[in-house]
């Protein structure tokens, strides 16, 4: 599946406020993003997976 997501919607898939993700964004941590029109931000979905697979811990087999 390829598309954006809103702040919200990505603040709901990653347990996150948009509080949070917009202090990730003034400190240039968090996953990427796009600032369309010079202020909407929208998370591309790929971004959000890159992000998730960047936390995943693996175990110990």
């Amino acid at each position: 599946m390829k598309g954006n997501l809103t702040a919200a919607q990505a603040a709901e898939r990653l347990g996150v406020t948009t509080g949070t993700l917009a202090n990730w964004r003034c400190k240039g941590i968090g996953p990427d993003y796009l600032k369309l029109n010079g202020f909407r931000v929208m998370y591309p979905l790929e971004a959000i997976e890159e992000y998730e697979n960047l936390a995943l811990v693996r175990g110990v087999a």
